[in-house]
C-alpha cells in the first residue's frame, strides 16, 4: 500500500492553524497531525472536521495532541504557533515572545522530523524564519515562510476590486518583508488578463491599491480584533499542495537569499518554485528603480529585526 504524506500543523488550536488543517483536509492532501499546547482544543478541531467529512466530501486521518514526538517523519511541518498581533501592535513588537516559541518548536522539528520541509507562519515572519533556519540547520530549500502568498492574494483582490475584473485574471506579486511598511507590491509587472495595470488604472488609483495592500493585515486586525486566518490558511495550503503534489508552482515565499537581488544571508519574500524538494528554485527579475529601492529598504528593516530575534534565542 502506498504511504500517504504526513502533514503536521503546530499551533492547530489557533485560528490560522485550524484554517490550514481545514483546507488541507478538504483537499485530502495528507494524514494530519494537529499539535498544540491546548490538546483538548486541537482534539475538538479534529473531531469537528472528521464529523464534517460526510457532507464536506472528504475523509482523512487526524491525530491531535500536545505530544511533539507525534510529528515524527512528517513530510511537511507548518508552524503557526505564536502570540497573535493585537490592534495597534506591529509585527516587530512580537519578536521577543515568538522567537522563543519558534525556537522550542524547531528543536523538536529537528529531532523528530529532520527530513521535513518546514513552513513558518509565525510573525514577524521573516525574523522567525531566520530563527527556524538557525535552530534546525536545514538547507534553505527546506525552510520556507508564508508571506508573499498572503500579501499577493490581498494585492490581487484589491486590483480586481479596483478594475472590476475577475481575480483569476489578475497577475500580481508582492515581494520584500512581511510587514505593513516594508512589503513591496510589484506594480511594474502587475496585469489583468495580460493588460498592464498602468493601462487600466490611474497612478493615484494604483497608489490607493498599493496602500490598502500594505495595510491589509492591520485593516483585518482593526475590524475583527485579531489577525486574519482564512486567507492565510488558503495561502499555506497552496504551498503545501504544490510541495506534496510536486506541482512546481511559482509562488512568492520568504526564503534565505544567497545572492538573489544582490542580497545574501537574509530571509525575504521572492518568487520560489515549490516541489517535493521544497524551494527547488529561487527566481529574480528586474525591478523598477522605485521597487528596487523599496526592496533594499525591506532588507535594511529585516536586519534590525533579525538582531532582536537572534538575541532572543
Amino acid at each position: 500500500m502506498l504511504r500517504r504524506p504526513k502533514l503536521t500543523v503546530v499551533g492547530a488550536a489557533g485560528n490560522v492553524g485550524a484554517s490550514v488543517v481545514q483546507w488541507c483536509a478538504q483537499k485530502e492532501l495528507a494524514d494530519l497531525v494537529l499539535l498544540d499546547l491546548k490538546p483538548n482544543v486541537a482534539q475538538g478541531r479534529a473531531l469537528d472536521l472528521a464529523q464534517g467529512g460526510a457532507f464536506g466530501g472528504f475523509q482523512t486521518s487526524f491525530i491531535a495532541s500536545d505530544d511533539q514526538s507525534l510529528m515524527k517523519d512528517s513530510d511537511v511541518v507548518v508552524v503557526t504557533a505564536g502570540v497573535p498581533r493585537k490592534p495597534g501592535q506591529t509585527r516587530e513588537e512580537l519578536v521577543g515572545i515568538n522567537a522563543g516559541i519558534v525556537k522550542s518548536i524547531c528543536e523538536n522539528v529537528k529531532k523528530y522530523a529532520p527530513h521535513c520541509i518546514l513552513i513558518v507562519v509565525s510573525n514577524p515572519l521573516d525574523a522567525m524564519l531566520t530563527v527556524a533556519k538557525q535552530i534546525t540547520g536545514f538547507p534553505r530549500e527546506r525552510v520556507l515562510g508564508m508571506s508573499g502568498v498572503l500579501d499577493s492574494s490581498r494585492f490581487r483582490a484589491n486590483i480586481a476590486r479596483a478594475v472590476n475584473a475577475h481575480i483569476k485574471d489578475v497577475s500580481a506579486i508582492v515581494l520584500g518583508a512581511h510587514t505593513d511598511k516594508d512589503m513591496v507590491p510589484i506594480v511594474s509587472t502587475a496585469a489583468v488578463g495580460g493588460v498592464p495595470l498602468s493601462k487600466l488604472l490611474s497612478s493615484s488609483a494604483i497608489a490607493d491599491v498599493v496602500a490598502r495592500t500594505k495595510r491589509g493585515g492591520a485593516e483585518l486586525t482593526e475590524l475583527i480584533g485579531t489577525s486574519a486566518w482564512t486567507a492565510p490558511g488558503f495561502g499555506v495550503t497552496a504551498m503545501v499542495e504544490s510541495i506534496l503534489l510536486n506541482q512546481g508552482r511559482i509562488l512568492p515565499c520568504s526564503v534565505e537569499l544567497q545572492g538573489e537581488f544582490g542580497i545574501r544571508d537574509a530571509c525575504l519574500c521572492v518568487p520560489v518554485k515549490l516541489t517535493q524538494k521544497g524551494a527547488e528554485q529561487v527566481f529574480e527579475f528586474t525591478l523598477s528603480e522605485e521597487e528596487n529601492s523599496a526592496f533594499k529598504a525591506a532588507h535594511t528593516a529585516y536586519l534590525e529585526v533579525k538582531k532582536i530575534a537572534l538575541a532572543s534565542i
